[in-house]
């Protein structure tokens, strides 16, 4: 039933915005149709939808979802870090690869003084968050998420592939990581641990005397 739902919303956006004609009595007024903004781009939804079905019909060992992928690269790349005593020299090299979008973020920040301009850049704008937190919700100067490690790692843990925790990975990849990002943009963040219900909040809560250069 989803899939023939995905379908019907496909068939919609790739109907072509070109001029139709009414029937009837009014064979001479046009009706035009909506634009799906993705004329011109059909095959790339196609491609994107046809993963997104089968993604979503893998339900074993566990219901699949389309940030499986992502995390799992995360875990193992968190993994071998762990394994060689080298977390410090994974988040510096996350900032090093970050930081031309870094620098443009601490740009903007510095124009407008805006904590929400920096929660925007470091987050809205950057695909790897919003492909990883699928709920992620927004508030001023403020992001809220379900945190997306546990339920992979209650498999590749008993499967042997990793031995972290989710608040091992949440400590690493959420706190030290968007940490060591706030740093070079020239603020400074509120993290929450994971709660009960498995919520996750970051805020940018003021800036620092210096950012990093």
């Amino acid at each position: 039933m989803k899939n023939y739902i995905l379908i019907g919303i496909m068939t919609l956006l790739l109907m072509p915005a070109e001029n139709l004609y009414a029937g009837g009595h009014d064979e001479d007024k046009k009706l035009t149709a909506a634009s799906s903004g993705f004329e011109g781009r059909e095959e790339m939804l196609g491609r994107a939808m046809t993963v997104v079905l089968k993604s979503l019909n893998e339900t074993k060992p566990y219901q699949h979802d389309i940030n499986d992928a992502l995390i799992k690269m995360i875990l193992t790349t968190i993994q071998f870090a762990k394994n060689n005593d080298m977390i410090d020299e994974l988040i510096e090299n996350e900032v090093q690869v970050t930081l031309p979008m870094l620098e443009r973020v601490r740009d903007n920040y510095q124009r407008s003084g805006e904590l929400e301009d920096v929660m925007v850049g470091m987050i809205d704008r950057t695909a790897c968050a919003y492909q990883l937190f699928l709920d992620k919700e927004n508030s001023e100067a403020e992001r809220r998420w379900t945190s997306p490690f546990g339920l992979i790692l209650e498999h590749t843990v008993r499967l042997g592939q990793h031995d972290l925790t989710e608040k091992e990975v949440h400590d690493i990849w959420i706190k030290k990581r968007f940490n060591a990002f706030a740093e070079v943009i020239g603020v400074e963040l509120e993290i929450s641990d994971i709660g009960e219900d498995g919520m996750v909040s970051i805020k940018a809560v003021k800036p620092i005397s210096m950012a990093r250069q």
